[in-house]
């Protein structure tokens, strides 16, 4: 009777070949759920690490967009100053065409010598200051640069050089693991996003100052062109 219910030798090793072939199953299971865990780590920093790249891409570029906007204002400074030059080439053209009227009014008549005493027509061309014209154009040209704000004039190198005036903030530690490696990298998009957000912000104020400015030139143009008439007018009818 002991012998029949006997437990049996073969089923309690088979109970324990069964147990350790689901711990080496357990252990497989666990291990494959592991590596699943640090590859979509790895992925997630190879995925920031990329954003990264780009943010930067693009700070680069709108930082070489801002020099080039910067170096056309310049252009468009030197532009107002030949304006205003040719302005006072106009003075003296005018000047000289009054200085030659009063000199043949003085050879026709005792009375054109008297128009010009009058208006002191005999004071030398040379070294006259320029006409209200042109003083007004110089000072409508001298407006539309002096009107720009700071920004537009000197801004500060971008993210190429270091940052765009990034102020000195306390160095942070961060952990050797991919949560560190991540918050870094989140760290450094959140300062370039904010170069590239203040560099975005003086190209719209260089935009604008380049149309205050060519607005203000092509507006000079047409009084030039009007003062060129005027004077070609003046030839014409002298010449008759």
């Amino acid at each position: 009777r002991w012998h029949r219910h006997r437990p049996n030798r073969d089923a309690i090793m088979a109970g324990r070949n069964n147990w350790g072939n689901d711990s080496a199953t357990w252990d497989e299971r666990n291990w494959d759920a592991v590596q699943k865990q640090e590859q979509q780590k790895q992925d997630v920093l190879v995925m920031a690490s990329q954003n990264s790249e780009t943010i930067r891409r693009m700070v680069r570029q709108t930082d070489q967009t801002r020099n080039v906007a910067g170096e056309t204002l310049t252009v468009l400074d030197q532009q107002s100053e030949q304006l205003k030059r040719m302005h006072g080439e106009i003075d003296k053209v005018e000047e000289n065409l009054n200085f030659a009227d009063r000199t043949i009014r003085g050879m026709e008549s005792v009375w054109g010598s008297f128009r010009n005493y009058v208006s002191k027509g005999t004071a030398a061309v040379k070294g006259r200051p320029q006409s209200a014209a042109s003083t007004a154009e110089g000072n409508r040209l001298d407006r539309a640069a002096q009107g720009r704000p700071s920004a537009s004039r000197d801004a500060p190198a971008g993210a190429t050089s270091g940052g765009l005036g990034r102020s000195q903030k306390p160095t942070r530690e961060y952990s050797e693991d991919w949560q560190g490696k991540l918050q870094k990298m989140e760290d450094n998009q959140e300062e370039d996003l904010d170069d590239l957000s203040k560099m975005v912000g003086q190209l719209k104020d260089m935009g604008r100052d380049m149309g205050h400015s060519l607005d203000a030139q092509t507006k000079s143009i047409d009084r030039m062109s009007d003062r060129s008439d005027a004077v070609d007018s003046r030839l014409a009818q002298s010449n008759l």
